[in-house]
């Protein structure tokens, strides 16, 4: 299945799945980073901000784990 034709409920979405999926873009980008690939790192940086799965989680950190702060 495609995550864009994908539908989910909040509670049944695959949270460390996700996690694992932005980490690992991250992770590339901080190397990409350290060997001055410069190109690498902008196309990996535009994968990240237009990936669902990074999407989400910004979304959830907002929505639910900044709940009670000033926000």
């Amino acid at each position: 299945m495609s995550e864009l034709t994908t539908t989910y409920e909040w509670r049944d979405i695959p949270w460390q799945k996700l996690e694992r999926k932005v980490f690992k873009l991250q992770k590339q980008i901080y190397r990409a980073s350290s060997l001055g690939k410069r190109s690498k790192v902008r196309r990996l940086q535009r994968l990240l901000i237009k990936s669902w799965a990074a999407r989400t989680l910004a979304t959830r950190k907002v929505s639910q784990d900044n709940q009670g702060s000033a926000t």
